[in-house]
């Protein structure tokens, strides 16, 4: 049987037992609405990151070299749904790593919120209807949407195998349509990271 095109389809991340990928679904797709109802306002919305230092020696999507710094946390502008994602990639991983789980869904936690953080850099860099127009825009929202239902998940069922209950999807080159090459492209980075993690 072939699955329902309709359903909803998580990109980034993959739980070992199905029921739980299958809430999980849902659950991304209705944090993925409302990250984006926040674009119906037009306006800025300053946002504090970590410390620029975090972004160091890592693939840039939009490959851009970023300089090692050492300084306070920086303050960007971005559009409303722009920051919530930023704030979502900051401040989720802690509470992921708050939870009584195993080590994977800590280390997913941690790399898709360094992605997060690096994307919402970058785009940070550019005006706000530029943020919205760039690729990277969407699929910013869609791991920030993930990463937020990661916990929420996880708050909710627990983890399932102490062996690794959760783990990436492994980054695919579609190349039929184009948000399947943006997916793609943000699957690399994050396989990446984890890979930096693990070394």
């Amino acid at each position: 049987m072939t699955a329902d095109r309709r359903q909803p389809v998580a990109r980034y991340v993959v739980f070992a037992d199905e029921a739980t990928q299958e809430q999980f679904g849902d659950v991304a797709e209705e944090a993925y609405r409302d990250l984006a109802r926040l674009d119906q306002w037009t306006g800025q919305v300053p946002l504090v990151l970590s410390a620029p230092e975090t972004a160091k020696a890592k693939r840039r999507l939009l490959r851009r070299a970023v300089p090692e710094t050492h300084g306070p946390p920086e303050t960007v502008n971005v559009t409303g749904a722009l920051a919530a994602a930023g704030e979502t990639g900051r401040d989720v991983p802690g509470r992921v790593g708050d939870l009584d789980g195993c080590a994977a869904e800590r280390k997913l936690a941690a790399t898709m919120g360094d992605v997060v953080l690096d994307l919402t850099r970058d785009l940070a860099r550019e005006g706000l209807a530029e943020q919205r127009a760039h690729p990277a825009y969407r699929q910013t929202l869609r791991l920030a949407a993930e990463l937020r239902a990661l916990h929420t998940v996880l708050v909710s069922v627990g983890c399932s195998q102490s062996s690794g209950c959760v783990h990436l999807r492994q980054p695919e080159h579609w190349g039929r349509r184009a948000e399947d090459v943006e997916i793609a492209e943000v699957r690399a980075v994050l396989v990446e990271l984890a890979a930096h993690a693990e070394g």
